[in-house]
């Protein structure tokens, strides 16, 4: 009979034991289900935040990257308060093709888009081969430019050279108030 009770006593343990094990369980349960419910909103905020600190970190990172870009391009654009510097980058040409260039008319006006623009005539002489070189500059030069004329007329020949006369009409177009 003694076995019997020991047996019972530990059988009563061991159900007290589980009760109070499943009841520790649920406990924790719940309680872990709850924190996880109102940590999510929390969570979801933080992703949203930290995507957008992404997005902008990548968005300075490529501006950063952009902004030679971006003077290169403003350097080929030119204010109204600019046209002498744009007039001595013009006379320039000359000195750079070889020939002598006279920049004869400066005007300035406004696009079909009603933009503005600058339009000039240029006078060069010089030989062919300079004459040339001037035109591939101009065709290379930065900003947009509206071929009006072109004039090419041989000027006659100098100390056994042959010198060429070139007049050009020309419109900048890459001009902006």
């Amino acid at each position: 009979m003694k076995a019997n009770k020991n047996t019972i006593k530990l059988l009563g343990i061991a159900i007290v034991f589980t009760l109070v094990t499943t009841g520790l369980y649920t406990a924790l349960y719940v309680a872990i289900k709850n924190k996880t419910a109102a940590t999510t909103p929390l969570l979801e905020k933080v992703d949203e935040l930290a995507g957008r600190e992404s997005r902008i970190t990548a968005s300075l990172a490529t501006l950063r990257k952009q902004s030679e870009n971006i003077d290169k391009i403003s350097a080929v654009f030119f204010h109204e308060n600019e046209i002498i510097d744009f007039t001595k980058k013009i006379e320039a040409l000359g000195d750079q093709s070889g020939t002598k260039l006279t920049l004869e008319s400066l005007e300035q006006g406004v696009t079909g888009t009603g933009g503005p623009s600058l339009s000039f005539r240029i006078q060069a002489t010089g030989k062919f081969a300079d004459i040339e070189r001037l035109l591939i500059i101009l065709e290379n030069f930065p900003g947009k430019l509206d071929w009006r004329t072109v004039s090419l007329n041989h000027s006659g020949d100098t100390a056994g050279e042959s010198l060429w006369s070139m007049s050009l009409s020309l419109k900048a177009l890459n001009m902006i108030n």
